[in-house]
């Protein structure tokens, strides 16, 4: 990797260091309910403002018939984020550390998924990286962090898993048919529906526009969100993007520890290390 793509990583890395306790306070004081609305409204703000520069061929995409089938794997994912937000905040409320935590056992869970069906390959010693992330996250829930979930917390935690091995295989089958774009654009219009379809208060909307803290929230989730996409398609290998997101989990557990006295910092680092070694394996799938 060039200087430049290193400090892009660094940067990505840093953003998703930061969005976890941007999104801590709000998990603390409102619904969760509150977090899909205003993460999906300031996203679609966004992508909104970006259509005269990105969208040209998005309406013809619509009425081709071939593409039907991967929309509505867009708009799957789009319902799919609704409640995966409302959850992960449920769960950052309790722990933080495992409202990132779960992101290192989807990562296997999609790799194992995408090599099933679609036949990427996956070899031996990735096979088995995939098993040792099934078994450190039944030692995550009995003795890191997410011991301290309710029963209720821990079928969340299992959620996430699922939905953000989910949202990866929506990613692998959408974007290379209608574009990161159009993916992006469907995805957030389904979730921001379902959010209307739930009830918006006036509360709501006044807090999604007008409270500083939740405004920041969203604008920092967008900010992250076109980053990511913007590296993975001109600056970083996908892989590369995928590994310098995660790298913040540890630090994200570290800090955890240190602010909300989540476990300890050593107990907090080795899972974290644990992770990232079984997960660069798959990171590095051709």
């Amino acid at each position: 990797m060039t200087e430049f793509q290193i400090i892009v990583g660094l940067v990505i890395c840093i953003s998703m260091v930061i969005k976890p306790f941007l999104y801590k306070p709000i998990a603390l004081r409102y619904p969760a309910e509150l977090s899909s609305v205003f993460s999906s409204v300031w996203i679609l703000i966004a992508v909104i403002a970006c259509f005269p520069f990105l969208g040209q061929g998005t309406v013809d995409r619509l009425f081709e018939k071939s593409l039907l089938i991967y929309w509505g794997i867009s708009i799957l994912k789009g319902i799919g984020l609704w409640g995966f937000t409302k959850l992960q905040q449920i769960v950052n409320k309790n722990s933080t550390s495992s409202s990132v935590f779960f992101g290192f056992i989807s990562l296997a869970l999609m790799s194992l998924t995408i090599n099933l069906f679609f036949k990427e390959g996956l070899q031996l010693f990735q096979l088995l990286c995939i098993s040792g992330f099934g078994v450190l996250g039944a030692v995550f829930m009995s003795f890191g962090d997410a011991k301290r979930l309710s029963a209720k917390g821990k079928l969340y935690f299992i959620s996430l898993i699922v939905l953000g091995a989910f949202f990866g295989v929506s990613d692998h089958l959408s974007i290379p048919k209608l574009g990161w774009y159009e993916h992006l654009f469907a995805s957030y219009l389904a979730m921001f529906a379902c959010c209307l379809l739930a009830g918006i208060s006036k509360e709501d909307w006044k807090n999604v526009f007008q409270n500083k803290q939740i405004v920041a929230a969203g604008l920092f989730n967008c900010y992250g969100e076109f980053l990511v996409i913007y590296a993975s398609i001109n600056i970083l290998p996908v892989s590369f993007v995928s590994l310098f997101n995660r790298l913040a989990a540890p630090v994200v557990m570290i800090i955890s520890a240190y602010r909300y006295k989540e476990q300890t910092i050593k107990n907090q680092l080795l899972f974290g290390v644990l992770a990232i070694l079984l997960a660069v394996p798959l990171l590095m799938l051709k």
